[in-house]
């Protein structure tokens, strides 16, 4: 089945681990959201007005001056914030976070987590959200999928993988949650 990589594009969103790696230090925060507007070649006079909705959409100022910085000129939080709207500026249906949240802090993951569970409610979109931490896993999903050597070794809601988890990789990923390996 060959894959339309502009098609993929527009109905998937991903959000790449770390934000520093996967934005151009190059780009300003104006220019990372617009990329994918005009690599799909729809950027246009309304463009920076959505750019800015974006922006809002994450909880981030939409003055000149933020629109100007760098990624180096920013916190991991905002940078985070700016990868996500850049993810989101094609109105995706799915969106998928790849460890999205693993090299903050605990005070900003938690309202990065929070961001990202209001935005899947507000737009309605799907959302897979890959994780080490089975603890972010169970706070975050309906249903959680373990892998182990590439493949799902237990698939179910997250509440039943919690309580009764079958596979030893889902038993040793909960005991190191709850302290235990």
């Amino acid at each position: 089945m060959d894959i339309d990589r502009k098609e993929f594009a527009k109905t998937v969103g991903i959000v790449y681990q770390p934000p520093r790696d996967s934005i151009s230090h190059r780009f300003t925060v104006f220019e990372a959201i617009a990329e994918p507007l005009r690599i799909q070649g729809v950027f246009d006079d309304r463009s920076p007005e959505r750019i800015e909705d974006a922006l809002r959409e994450v909880q981030l100022p939409t003055d000149e001056y933020f629109m100007r910085k760098y990624p180096h000129e920013m916190s991991g939080g905002e940078l985070q914030r700016v990868a996500i709207a850049r993810a989101l500026i094609l109105a995706p249906d799915l969106l998928i976070a790849d460890e999205s949240t693993s090299f903050l802090d605990p005070s900003v993951q938690a309202k990065v987590l929070r961001l990202l569970l209001d935005l899947q409610n507000e737009r309605g979109i799907s959302m897979l959200f890959v994780t080490h931490d089975i603890g972010v896993a169970r706070k975050m999903s309906d249903r959680i999928a373990v892998l182990h050597d590439g493949r799902i070794v237990e698939n179910a809601p997250a509440h039943r993988v919690i309580a009764s988890p079958v596979h030893p990789s889902t038993k040793q990923l909960i005991g190191v949650a709850r302290g235990e390996g």
